[in-house]
């Protein structure tokens, strides 16, 4: 069954979680863009698409949008011819947006259906930090079926959360953009202004506070530049400066604007039809938002491949190299060579063989130790020459909600023991279990495991592995069955001998893979994935369509 199943609306749903699904960690090249992308549409399809394709008998959403000081708030109030949405520096609803309507229209508002992560709040001063909030208004002016919303500039929304004006505007039906004589070159309306091209949004332009002289010619002029952005049939409709009437615009003034909006309420074809043209225009730019998203799953996930692939090459490496050098004798050297060279100078003693027992012991714990802290430090460098790798390093962070990857290993590390402690405790395990492994009837078991230890990890063509297997030999007694012939005993003591260093190799290669393991999980912390389960709801999408 395909998720969120139930025809257009339920295909629009499997978008939306398939999206919001979607992790982009790594600070890859267009990786914010996507975010944002994916924020857009995610708040989109919550806000606008998925309540109208679920009630499109609901009141239709008028936003006004616009820089401070261009009016926005004073339009919908001489609309209403009250003041419902304050405005100036003291403003109590500053960063909060404003939706006014009628009561009867207000059960649609009221709940989670339209902007639901918005908290609702009556009109009126607020104390405490600025948040997340909808201020609710009742008019009777406003004709049944329609809600007006005044929402905030988008830098004033900015410590409240990102790209929160923008959300507020695509949960409306209808944009009215608002801008002045001096700030229609402002860089964020015009953005907004594209965006409502690409969406084939309804969408109407208020040109405010225009001195009389000026009109025709500023008129024009803007005229020409919508035109040119492919805006041109978006009906602009010029207010004059003038003087405010206890805080609100003349009627006449506002009189085209508002039969323009009111009439696509009041008129059914007409209301209609810009719920069809606002939802088809939403509706047919998902493909392309979610094709962003996508292409950026992707290459986050190959990036995590090859962030995994570091760890894997690295630390197969180091499995063979962990055998290669215990095999080879690299164990014997430095403090254990001497340790023998007086031990075998004074006769091989019992009275001696701790010594050699414990620095074979620690002669085996470095070298393991040795080999995974190499291992860790070639994956590092090896993360560093990686896109994204960054994520993963001693101060790296992850982004999207994802833990920070660099930090989250070396708390792993911190939290249980480290390579030095993982590699002491595999070499006193592995001690226990030669001594363990030692034949019944063996006599002096601390010179014997002494001398077995040290033929483990000491190759037969050195003098010092052919010294301690010649000595072993009379100190094991014979396997049942060999009756103590030369053959029989030779193959008893190469037996235990390759025992114990086959016990050995696995115990350290399991040091080693346990490292492997802690790098891998901080790679697997990331949670990307190619994206196919969006690229599947697009697809449905477009059939259900």
């Amino acid at each position: 069954m395909i998720p969120g199943s139930g025809g257009l609306p339920g295909a629009a749903a499997w978008v939306r979680d398939a999206a919001a699904g979607v992790r982009l960690p790594l600070d890859l090249p267009g990786a914010d863009e996507a975010r944002r992308t994916r924020r857009e549409l995610v708040a989109q399809l919550d806000d606008y698409v998925l309540p109208r394709l679920r009630h499109p008998d609901a009141p239709l959403v008028a936003a006004f949008v616009g820089s401070t000081g261009t009016g926005r708030s004073t339009l919908v109030n001489a609309l209403t011819r009250r003041v419902v949405s304050p405005h100036g520096v003291l403003r109590p609803t500053t960063h909060v947006p404003v939706l006014v309507c009628r009561a009867a229209d207000r059960h649609w508002f009221a709940g989670a259906r339209m902007l639901p992560g918005l908290r609702r709040i009556a009109p009126g001063p607020r104390g405490g930090a600025a948040e997340p909030a909808l201020v609710l208004q009742i008019d009777e002016r406003v004709p049944a079926g329609m809600a007006l919303l005044d929402v905030p500039d988008p830098a004033s929304v900015a410590a409240v959360g990102d790209d929160l004006a923008v959300r507020h505007i695509a949960a409306a039906d209808i944009w009215v953009f608002t801008t002045t004589a001096e700030r229609y070159a402002d860089a964020v309306p015009w953005h907004l202004l594209r965006v409502a091209r690409e969406r084939d949004v309804e969408l109407a332009v208020v040109l405010n506070r225009v001195p009389a002289d000026d009109l025709p010619e500023v008129q024009s002029y803007f005229a020409a530049l919508l035109r040119g952005a492919g805006l041109g049939a978006a009906p602009v409709f010029p207010v004059p400066e003038t003087d405010l009437a206890y805080g609100l615009l003349a009627r006449d003034v506002i009189a085209p604007l508002r039969a323009w909006l009111f009439d696509r309420a009041t008129d059914p074809a007409m209301r209609g039809a810009v719920a069809r043209r606002t939802l088809g225009g939403a509706l047919g730019s998902v493909p392309r938002r979610a094709r962003v998203v996508g292409r950026a799953a992707l290459r986050q996930h190959d990036a995590a491949g090859a962030l995994a692939t570091c760890v894997t090459r690295t630390y197969s490496a180091a499995v063979r190299q962990v055998a290669a050098e215990l095999a080879g004798g690299a164990v014997f050297g430095g403090e254990l060579a001497a340790a023998w060279e007086r031990w075998a100078a004074a006769g091989l003693p019992t009275d001696g063989a701790r010594r050699i027992e414990d620095a074979v012991v620690t002669s085996v714990g470095r070298l393991v130790q040795d080999v995974v802290e190499g291992a860790a430090e070639h994956t590092a460098d090896c993360w560093a020459g990686r896109p994204g790798g960054e994520a993963l390093g001693p101060g790296g962070r992850a982004r999207d909600g994802v833990p920070a990857s660099g930090p989250a290993l070396a708390g792993l590390v911190a939290a249980g023991p480290g390579p030095a402690a993982l590699a002491a405790a595999a070499a006193e395990a592995w001690r226990t279990a030669v001594l363990d492994g030692l034949p019944e009837g063996t006599g002096d078991t601390g010179r014997a495991l002494a001398l077995l230890l040290v033929a483990a990890v000491t190759p037969e063509d050195r003098p010092a592995g052919a010294a301690a297997r010649a000595a072993l030999g009379p100190g094991v007694p014979a396997a049942r069955g060999s009756r103590g012939r030369a053959p029989g005993r030779a193959a008893d003591l190469a037996g235990l001998v390759a025992a114990a260093s086959e016990d050995l190799r696995v115990r350290a290669e399991t040091v080693v893979n346990t490292e492997r393991e802690r790098h891998a999980a901080a790679v697997a912390a990331l949670r990307t994935d190619p994206g196919q389960a969006l690229d599947q709801a697009v697809e449905e999408l477009g059939r259900s369509g």
